[in-house]
């Protein structure tokens, strides 16, 4: 993801007409579904452009970072809120198309390496195609959207969780890898924002450490997409906008409404924001450390 204003102007005018119009049709659900699909699938896509021998390399280390990142912010949630629960709520519905939660997690893996596949075999105009991806996104999002100032109040929740499980993750991480701890903190605390990791840490650790960063954030947010459907009933909102990172206000924003609660949209766009201006401002401070 990038942090784009018109990322903003997508969501408001979906956000507008969603209160201007209420049709009664499940066309917003499946048409939400279709994008969501396509986006997986150009992320696919845009890893066909890394060489394949760097791509074999990193991913193991990559899926083993981001296993802990995860790992660790799903613990720092699950303690956080049993000192503090949350208010009852209304579970999250089901995703339209009722095929129970795995399968749409394997439908978004087919996505993901379909894209991957086709990339391989034709060039994708991912640069282009993604932003127009993501607008359709959050605005198709937004039309369905409950917002919900008063959430905002438990926003400290995911941002606790994210940035204690970011921290931990780097620590263990160095510990069993013998990463650069500037390399491993800067990977950990750009939050998913996988754009801004990979050329940073690139540009200051070099281009295998820059790899690393990219594809660990890359699979943060992929795997933050195939999770939700899964743990969703027991993480909620909070937990899945936790998982999510920076990209709870974009990319991911959907599973957490979805799967995790509906009435959580203001707090995951919160969480969200506030975590991608902490990486922007975190990454070069941690990337300058000897």
């Amino acid at each position: 993801m990038e942090f784009d204003p018109f990322l903003y102007v997508a969501f408001l005018v979906g956000l507008v007409l969603g209160r201007l119009v209420r049709p009664n049709t499940p066309w917003v659900g499946r048409a939400t579904l279709l994008t969501v699909g396509v986006l997986v699938g150009l992320l696919g896509a845009s890893l066909a452009a890394v060489p394949v021998p760097q791509l074999i390399a990193t991913i193991p280390l990559s899926l083993g970072f981001v296993a802990l990142i995860l790992g660790f912010t799903i613990a720092a949630h699950l303690l956080v809120t049993r000192a503090s629960p949350p208010p009852q709520a209304p579970t999250a519905p089901t995703a339209p198309g009722g095929g129970g939660q795995l399968p749409i997690s394997l439908l978004l893996l087919a996505a993901l390496l379909g894209g991957y596949a086709l990339g391989r075999l034709v060039s994708v105009p991912t640069g282009t195609a993604l932003p127009w991806a993501l607008y359709v996104l959050l605005a198709l999002v937004a039309f369905d959207l409950k917002l919900r100032v008063d959430g905002l109040r438990r926003l400290w929740v995911p941002l606790t969780a994210a940035v204690t499980g970011s921290v931990a993750a780097a620590e263990m991480f160095i510990v069993l890898t013998g990463t650069s701890a500037p390399a491993a903190l800067a990977t950990a605390f750009a939050f998913g924002w996988y754009t801004l990791a990979g050329p940073l840490v690139g540009a200051r650790a070099g281009a295998l450490l820059g790899l690393l960063a990219f594809s660990t954030n890359f699979l943060r947010e992929d795997l933050t997409m195939l999770l939700s459907p899964i743990l969703g009933r027991r993480l909620r909102g909070e937990g899945l906008a936790a998982m999510g990172g920076a990209t709870s206000m974009d990319t991911t924003l959907y599973f957490v409404t979805r799967y995790g609660a509906t009435e959580a949209a203001s707090l995951s766009l919160a969480s969200g924001l506030v975590l991608t201006v902490a990486a922007s401002l975190l990454l070069p401070l941690l990337l300058s450390l000897p």
